[in-house]
């Protein structure tokens, strides 16, 4: 029932768009639309702002990875040792240094989820962020069109492209000066495993 209303609201808004012609006079100029659309994905992905914003999120992403390689190794590396000094050790040596080593790793994966979780916050606060710049550039499209609404392209079932503003958008993003936009925070110390007890050499 609702995609039946959205339809009719559709049709009614398009037949706003084309001029009519009636008793042979000439067309008239054709009425301001009641509403514009917009892909809003396509305004990040395509505008020169909104790439550089996605390549700073893979940059901290690859850093991420980057250093979980890194921790990976080097338990890796410590883990082999461990198990060839079993033979030398007794159980109740070996059990304590298995014990810590399995804490480490616990903490240390741990520590980088919540590192990765704290990125994926700041890049989300970005993204609002610049959206929340494009509002003006697109309440400034909305006036001089006359339009009274801007929907989501996704939202909408059918539509004019005429009415499809996301081009004009991405070129007012691009033309106008970009906002001054801290750096992604960067972690004070690089991560690194937590070291294995004294006398575990």
């Amino acid at each position: 029932m609702r995609r039946s209303g959205l339809a009719a609201v559709l049709i009614l808004s398009l037949g706003c768009v084309s001029p009519v012609a009636t008793g042979g006079a000439a067309a008239q100029e054709a009425p301001r639309p009641l509403f514009l659309v917009l892909d809003q994905e396509r305004i990040l992905t395509g505008s020169a702002r909104g790439q550089a914003l996605l390549a700073e999120e893979e940059a901290g992403r690859e850093r991420l990875r980057a250093e979980a390689r890194e921790i990976e190794t080097a338990f890796e590396t410590e883990e082999r040792g461990l198990t060839e000094r079993r033979a030398e050790l007794d159980a109740a040596a070996f059990r304590a240094l298995a014990d810590d080593f399995d804490a480490r790793v616990v903490a240390a994966r741990r520590e980088q989820d919540a590192r990765a979780s704290g990125l994926a916050a700041e890049f989300d606060q970005r993204r609002r962020a610049f959206y929340a710049d494009v509002g003006p550039i697109l309440v400034g499209v909305m006036e001089a069109v006359g339009a009274l609404a801007i929907f989501d392209e996704s939202s909408v079932l059918i539509a004019d492209q005429g009415l499809n503003i996301t081009d004009r958008v991405i070129g007012e993003i691009d033309r106008a000066p970009a906002p001054e936009v801290a750096p992604a925070q960067q972690p004070a110390e690089p991560a690194a495993p937590p070291p294995a007890p004294a006398g575990s050499e």
